[in-house]
């Protein structure tokens, strides 16, 4: 913990950071899988939020989630719950909600099994550790926008963090921004061109693996090639795109 003049800061690391810079401010703030209500923490001691609630399906996390918040003398402003999803959202708590940390086919399922609530939330903050296209997917086709999305480098790794909300306008995209999200080129995040690079790379490598199973024609090998000529597709333009403002800037000095 830092403390600079009245303002209290807790250090995060830049995938925590970034969940906890989207959150936006708000009256209750609900953690799901909240871990070691690192968050909930950060967002109480920063006023972003009045009060938080930190949950997680298991115990012994939401142990070490308490004793966390004693620590930083925020019991009566952070309240934990065990249970499953957003089971663990009461009425009037669907302020903004993070779900973080998890696959997205487990994101998806929890945004589904607590739809009613969800669709509630101000704002939804998302972030997923893998097939984050299913997220994408499932917020688009259940009639939530994505209202922004950004990326984050923590060592070697790229995250993406979205926030949405229920507008009830269900939206159908290219295949290909499932996978890339559109804020992402409308934002001209700095992160972009390397995390291409990496989806590339990774659907490669499961196409090579396909081939050794000599698995040359299925549904799933023809739908990754179509993803990777799209992806290529979309990182010549933005390349175009980026050298083209290079080369207006360096005229126009």
């Amino acid at each position: 913990m830092v403390t600079k003049g009245k303002e209290i800061m807790m250090d995060l690391k830049e995938r925590l950071k970034l969940i906890a810079d989207m959150a936006p401010k708000c009256d209750v703030v609900c953690d799901i899988g909240t871990d070691h209500a690192y968050i909930p923490i950060y967002l109480v001691m920063n006023n972003k939020c009045k009060r938080a609630v930190a949950s997680d399906v298991r115990k012994g996390p939401v142990t070490v989630a308490n004793k966390n918040i004693e620590k930083y003398g925020l019991k009566k402003h952070i309240e934990t719950r065990v249970g499953n999803g957003l089971e663990t959202v009461r009425y009037g708590e669907e302020d903004t909600i993070i779900i973080a940390g998890m696959g997205g086919l487990l994101i998806s399922e929890i945004l589904e099994k607590g739809f009613d609530i969800a669709k509630k939330a101000n704002s939804l903050i998302i972030q997923p550790m893998n097939s984050i296209e299913l997220v994408r997917k499932w917020l688009y086709e259940n009639g939530f926008d994505i209202y922004d999305e950004r990326l984050s480098k923590e060592e070697r790794r790229i995250y993406n963090v979205l926030a949405a909300k229920w507008t009830g306008s269900v939206q159908k995209k290219e295949e290909i921004y499932y996978y890339i999200g559109e804020k992402l080129f409308e934002k001209k995040d700095g992160l972009l061109e390397i995390y291409i690079q990496n989806k590339l790379r990774q659907l490669n490598r499961i196409i090579s693996e396909m081939e050794k199973m000599n698995d040359k024609n299925s549904d799933l090998r023809l739908k990754n090639e179509d993803i990777i000529k799209g992806l290529s597709r979309l990182l010549r333009d933005y390349q175009e795109e980026r050298n083209l403002r290079r080369s207006f800037y360096e005229q126009n000095k």
